[in-house]
């Protein structure tokens, strides 16, 4: 495909001005990818036929963004990692809340897509929680700017296809068989997570938080905004917060983080600088 940044300026300009989303920090190879995607489907020749198209079907604004979010979501995705925090580092943190006398331990799952992550992060901790015989409350707060993604998820249903990675000491005791092919998440688990739509890129950080999932989403963007979120998540942990992210993900930003494990790409948050304006009155529902 043969196109001028310009005139791929000029399609992310429109997208922006229908659906308010700049995707001007993704990389442009993630760009031209997912630009190809829908030139293909809307019989565009080029990128300028598909820039008249979109300004005839502001539509095509929002499919463009659907293309942009592909996203792979399973329940316990990379499990050495789920089997890392479950024995290495949630005891240790519930612990250190706990001593602190707090009565609420806050996460972050960002870039939640239909919400398995989320709701996998939920049952670990319930179970880790119950095991330490805490107390304590756990709230989720899971993010994504995909409104379509975040209706899945809030229905906390899904198919048996959808759970072949479920241990099945979390598949007996975390869901309910509705249907022949339809499985539910118990009360306890869903009342845990509270999903919202949010734009890590443009928009003020929602809180502060113990633990942050944000995994496989920063491969993503141009080095520049990588820089600039790993100041972002570092502004939303607490003090010694817990950072998790992708395997091809590490902090770009010296004196951030601590690793706690090289394998696992699980961070330790170690020092209070590059303060974000962030709203503190996020993370207050708890189950």
């Amino acid at each position: 495909m043969s196109q001028s940044g310009t005139t791929l300026d000029r399609v992310l300009a429109e997208v922006a001005a229908i659906t308010g989303f700049s995707a001007h920090e993704y990389r442009p190879t993630t760009l031209k990818r997912r630009l190809e995607l829908r030139l293909s489907a809307t019989l565009s020749r080029n990128c300028r036929d598909y820039l008249a198209y979109l300004k005839k079907n502001p539509l095509e604004g929002y499919r463009f963004l659907d293309a942009l979010f592909i996203t792979v979501s399973d329940f316990f995705r990379d499990r050495p990692v789920f089997s890392y925090l479950e024995k290495e580092v949630l005891p240790g943190l519930i612990e250190e809340v706990s001593r602190e006398k707090k009565k609420r331990l806050s996460v972050w799952s960002i870039g939640c897509s239909n919400g398995q992550e989320p709701y996998s992060l939920a049952m670990i901790l319930d179970l880790a929680r119950r095991k330490k015989k805490k107390s304590l409350k756990i709230s989720i707060l899971a993010t994504d700017v995909s409104t379509k993604s975040l209706d899945l998820a809030k229905k906390a249903l899904y198919r048996r296809a959808e759970m072949k990675n479920i241990p099945p000491k979390y598949k007996n005791e975390f869901f309910k068989k509705v249907n022949n092919d339809g499985f539910r998440i118990i009360d306890r688990i869903k009342k845990m997570v509270r999903f919202k739509q949010h734009d890590f890129i443009q928009e003020a950080c929602p809180g502060k938080f113990d633990l942050i999932s944000c995994r496989n989403m920063l491969i993503f963007f141009t080095a520049d905004g990588q820089s600039e979120m790993f100041r972002k998540l570092h502004s939303s942990l607490k003090k010694r917060g817990i950072l998790v992210l992708g395997r091809a993900e590490t902090p770009k930003e010296e004196g951030l983080f601590r690793c706690l494990s090289p394998a696992h790409h699980v961070f330790r948050k170690v020092a209070a600088v590059y303060p974000i304006k962030s709203d503190p009155g996020e993370g207050k529902n708890a189950v």
